[in-house]
């Protein structure tokens, strides 16, 4: 596949209906450009390309998910993986900085960001629709602020901008570097906005333990607003510890801001693959968008599980063009629901997060805040 018909290719991916693609056909789809791009990383990066060699992916065309060459996320704490020159580098994308102390840099050039923008929006407004809404931030503004290196957490807020049709912070950063929920602020917006569908998001940690908790120790409740819709993702190891699950986080946000339990809607997503989310449907699974898929490995093995069984999460994307983010195996363990057939209607492979590797890093934004309390994951 030449560059040309490559880049057609993956803005095609992008550009149609997301979720409708048969899985062998997006499967032979992928591979064809996933096979270019890790050819063109691997020319470009010596040590991406020792990589390959050594973990016996050869060379050539690859038909299937598991023949893509591969490297793990924490990659991008150890190394600094780019394959473009420094000056054509328009952002770096920092995750956590985790117990390690080192964050992973993911460097993003013009092509790299346009794309992501483009199927952010793409697979957002499948599930939260076209039309622009209210928006209000569970965060505060300093998590976005303006400059070329980007935290995850302000990756994730930017990304739901092209819904906004007005933008509202949630919290206030305090001098010693705790978040506090503005309670007259969110009254106001609610105020405001309860009959036009406002969207919300935050962190789910942060979420909980700031917002959800302020709230539920003040009394204070805001809606009802029956059309709102709140997404969250990131911190679910302590709340996991907390003994707060999906069910428990949505009811308490339920409450909190008047919208229905079903719309509170969980998603994963990762520093290193920005651009790509996986939103739970009303079946509660998460499904890739059609330029992106997952593999699920047996963790001794590394072999494709069958529908049915548990392994690692391995994300595939065509988004990048600046890093070699085509195939990022994680510590986080998923069961793979179904190779196609969701009650939700969408095609595709589709899957749940079950938990992650034990001993491995705590790697979310919003674990790293339940262990600072800081503004900038």
């Amino acid at each position: 596949m030449d560059a040309s018909t490559h880049e057609a290719e993956v803005l095609t991916l992008i550009d149609q209906p997301q979720f409708r693609l048969d899985p062998a056909d997006k499967e032979r789809r992928l591979c064809a450009i996933l096979s270019a791009q890790s050819a063109r990383h691997a020319a470009a990066i010596p040590a991406f390309a020792r990589l390959v060699e050594r973990l016996g992916f050869g060379e050539g065309p690859r038909a299937r998910y598991e023949d893509v060459p591969w490297i793990h996320v924490s990659a991008f704490k150890k190394f600094e993986l780019r394959s473009v020159p420094a000056d054509k580098v328009v952002r770096v994308v920092t995750s956590s900085a985790t117990t390690s102390g080192t964050p992973s840099r993911i460097h993003i050039d013009k092509p790299t960001s346009f794309r992501q923008a483009k199927a952010l929006a793409a697979t957002l407004a499948d599930v939260v629709g076209k039309t622009r809404r209210p928006y209000l931030v569970l965060d505060a503004a300093e998590s976005n602020a303006a400059t070329s290196s980007l935290s995850a957490r302000g990756a994730a807020i930017r990304g739901l901008l092209p819904f906004a049709s007005e933008v509202t912070y949630a919290l206030d950063l305090q001098p010693d570097g705790k978040l506090t929920p503005n309670e007259a602020r969110i009254g106001a917006f609610f105020e405001k906005n309860r009959d036009r569908s406002p969207l919300l998001f935050g962190f789910t940690f942060i979420v909980w333990s700031v917002v959800l908790d302020a709230l539920g120790k003040g009394g204070a409740r805001f809606g009802p607003a029956p059309g709102a819709m709140l997404l969250h993702s990131g911190g679910w190891k302590k709340l996991t510890e907390q003994a707060v699950d999906k069910d428990t986080f949505a009811a308490e946000a339920a409450v909190a801001f008047g919208m229905p339990a079903s719309h509170v809607l969980d998603f994963y997503g990762m520093a290193e693959q920005v651009g790509v989310v996986f939103v739970d449907c009303a079946a509660g699974h998460k499904h890739p968008p059609d330029f992106a898929d997952v593999l699920l490995r047996d963790p001794l093995t590394l072999e494709r599980v069958r529908a049915g069984e548990a392994g690692l999460i391995e994300v595939l994307s065509v988004l990048p063009e600046s890093y070699p983010g085509q195939a990022l195996l994680t510590d986080d363990v998923g069961v793979l629901v179904g190779e196609d057939g969701c009650p939700c209607g969408r095609r595709g492979r589709h899957f749940r997060i079950r938990s992650r590797v034990a001993q491995a890093e705590i790697r979310g934004c919003g674990d790293t805040f339940a262990a600072k309390r800081v503004v900038g994951a």
